[in-house]
């Protein structure tokens, strides 16, 4: 669970929507004369020499300490001890800081939740002297660069369980959200390895200072920034430069945005210039007028705003960044791959005659094409009601005429040469039937427009359909081959026949009802691995939905955890289990990584009095788990029982787990990564008592 202090500190955060702040005067953010409500200061003892952060929260730290935005102190090392830096765990459990005592550098693990709390303290004898630390983004490991190479630790136990042998003396270190990517430096070299394989990808030497360096949200891209003012963005697949921008001051950080469209870079202690990368000459400023501005990052505030955080003069600031625009290729492309999955779906009642009849690579391309326009021209709007138009030159040769925007590009309408003349002012055209399209730099432009020109009577047709499509976001890399879709979906066949005949004898057994109803969803997703290579994962999604009258039941009852008291949930992993011995075993193969994410929930009902536990699946002390996509930790154990709907959800999820261990034999040689989703729903009753399972094959064809 979050930490008292880390909520307090996100309830803080979320003054920058504007609330009332009801802190005293000295834990308030203060507002300057003449500042925009949506810029805060947060004024500190000292000025923070380097920013952490876990969720809403922003920690700042100098050389002797790490303290809230409250300018609560968490811990306050001796003056002879000296930070470098510090990294919070990614679950808020505790943090790891890397400090100078007397010139002798150490590493030691704090707690989050209490001041001054050493946990762990690594040995130098064993590792060597510390250099740089990190956390892997799902907190299960902990990493520690030193003079004899890069260590790898257990995040619970602080054992060492893995090395990589470093090209360099590591000062510096990041991981990609996703896990695949480790990069280091020296302060002027870089290496990104291969995580997994611990196989170097990639060494380059920028024979200047790198002053930071850091992956987008979705892992395609990788930025460094040097003290010479150049940002070199790198390509994550082959790790070959995709983009460079110079003259950027002395660049001293840099941050992502968090759809990637725009990047932020302090380029003095007094600017950060937030650069549009579909435009660089798109840019925009923030002045810092106290200076010593160091370290910047983007975080989300309670309602998903972007906000830009970072350090100045004795402050820690935030400021809401409502300027920035959408990435609006990435929004549309988003929606059109959902949808296009619906449409590859087999129809009910379809035969495979009919759907692979329907199904072809063209009427693939035509229908993806159909989704984009009406995407596209959805999200739009109506920027034509914001354009000023005018009427540009005729172009006799090919009979057209320009029509300009003020916030679009020109568009050229044929025109026969004998009907220039009615066109003698702007506002005598009407536009209908409007569809628009983004071009690469992500703006709008008019793809198709029926113009009325009132002057004549006549309609005139503009028709640029045929122009470039969205593929310049995914090209061919998010195409998956008709055959192999046409085998997922004779799979997913085979899948409802199995889960038909469980649910049939649930039913005469009485465990479920008609009121149960269980689905299996499967689909190809075109992916990379951490080598750039191309790979196709196959996602199969079990769940199930009682109607709210009979859940109490049919599914789990109040305080109830383990899957045999939940018909619904036992008959759903009945046909897992059926699925994994059959259509599925083809992809259970020995040493093939498989994800398996599992969703687990409880209802908003009160535990008054505690639920004991039985220990059924072990205790649990600060397991990471997801709590509405955050990354949190929890604990359970017979000792205390449950005492929270948190807890019960996730020992739901466990159960899960624990089913699937015993029960599905060929899953004991596969790579399994387990991950905990938990949801607490605002509503009460048996019908938010719930768990899904999503398995994902990597690499499955």
């Amino acid at each position: 669970m979050l930490s008292r202090r880390i909520l307090t500190e996100a309830l803080l955060m979320s003054l920058l929507l504007g609330a009332p702040i009801t802190a005293s005067a000295d834990d308030a953010p203060t507002q300057q004369k003449n500042t925009p409500r949506s810029e805060y200061k947060f004024p500190q003892v000292h000025t923070p020499k380097g920013l952490a952060k876990y969720s809403l929260a922003i920690y700042g730290f100098d050389n002797n300490s790490l303290f809230t935005c409250r300018k609560s102190n968490i811990i306050t090392l001796s003056k002879k001890n000296i930070i470098d830096d510090i990294v919070i765990n990614p679950a808020g459990i505790n943090f790891m800081v890397l400090s100078k005592d007397n010139k002798k550098p150490q590493a030691a693990i704090f707690d989050l939740t209490t001041v001054d709390n050493e946990i762990f303290k690594f040995k130098n004898k064993k590792i060597g002297n510390p250099t740089a630390v990190l956390y892997t983004p799902d907190a299960r490991n902990m990493i520690i660069a030193s003079e004899t190479g890069i260590h790898i630790f257990e995040g619970k136990r602080f054992q060492e369980v893995g090395s990589i042998p470093a090209p360099f003396t590591v000062t510096g270190m990041l991981m990609s959200s996703n896990g695949y990517y480790l990069a280091v430096t020296d302060g002027s070299k870089v290496a990104v390895y291969n995580y997994e394989e611990k196989k170097l990808r990639k060494e380059w030497d920028f024979g200047v200072g790198v002053n930071d360096m850091v992956f987008n949200d979705d892992n395609t891209e990788f930025a460094v920034v040097t003290n010479d003012g150049v940002l070199n963005i790198y390509d994550t697949r082959n790790f070959l430069i995709k983009k460079t921008i110079d003259e950027l001051g002395n660049a001293l950080s840099c941050a992502y945005n968090f759809d990637g469209k725009y990047i932020a870079i302090a380029t003095s202690p007094n600017i950060i210039t937030i650069i549009n990368l579909l435009d660089d000459t798109d840019r925009d400023f923030i002045d810092v007028p106290d200076g010593e501005m160091s370290d910047i990052m983007f975080i989300p505030d309670s309602r998903k705003n972007t906000l830009l955080s970072y350090n100045s003069a004795n402050a820690i600031n935030a400021k809401r960044m409502s300027k920035l625009e959408p990435y609006y290729a990435k929004l549309i492309s988003d929606e059109v791959n959902l949808r296009m999955e619906e449409w590859m779906k087999m129809m009910p009642g379809e035969t495979m005659e009919e759907y692979r009849a329907r199904v072809t690579d063209e009427s693939r391309a035509k229908q993806r094409k159909l989704f984009e326009e009406e995407i596209s021209t959805n999200l739009a709007g109506d920027p034509l009601s914001m354009a000023e138009v005018s009427l540009g030159k005729y172009d006799r040769s090919n009979s057209i005429l320009a029509v300009g925007f003020t916030n679009m590009p020109t568009i050229y309408i044929p025109v026969p040469e004998e009907k220039v003349t009615t066109f003698t002012s702007p506002d005598a055209l009407e536009f209908k039937d409007v569809k628009y399209g983004v071009m690469d730099n992500d703006n709008f432009e008019i793809i198709y427009a029926k113009i009325y020109n009132r002057n004549d009577g006549e309609t005139y047709i503009y028709d640029n359909l045929d122009r470039k499509p969205l593929s310049f976001i995914d090209g061919d890399d998010n195409v998956v081959s008709i055959e192999i879709i046409q085998q997922q979906q004779m799979e997913e066949m085979r899948l409802q026949e199995i889960k038909q005949k469980v649910i049939e004898e649930a039913k005469m057994q009485n465990v479920i009802s008609d009121h149960t109803n269980i689905t299996v969803d499967s689909r190809v997703v075109s992916d990379f691995d951490a080598n750039g290579e191309k790979i196709l994962n196959y996602v199969v999604k079990f769940s199930y939905q009682v109607e709210p009258d009979f859940s109490v039941h049919e599914d789990f009852a109040p305080g109830k955890y383990h899957v045999e008291e939940s018909g619904a949930a036992k008959s759903m992993l009945s046909i897992v289990k059926q699925a994994f011995e059959n259509d599925l075993s083809q992809y259970m193969k020995d040493g093939k990584k498989l994800n398996v994410k599992i969703s687990g929930t409880a209802d908003a009902s009160p535990i008054v009095r505690g639920i004991a536990y039985d220990g059924a699946y072990g205790d649990f002390e600060n397991e990471p788990v997801y709590q509405n996509g955050q990354l949190t930790g929890i604990s359970v154990n017979t000792k205390d029982g449950i005492k929270q709907n948190e807890q019960l959800a996730f020992i739901r999820a466990v159960g899960v787990k624990d089913y699937l261990e015993k029960n599905v034999e060929n899953l004991k040689n596969m790579k399994s990564d387990y991950n905990y989703y938990i949801t607490v729903s605002e509503g009460k009753g048996g019908e938010f008592r719930r768990i899904t399972t999503e398995f994902t094959f990597i690499d499955a064809f």
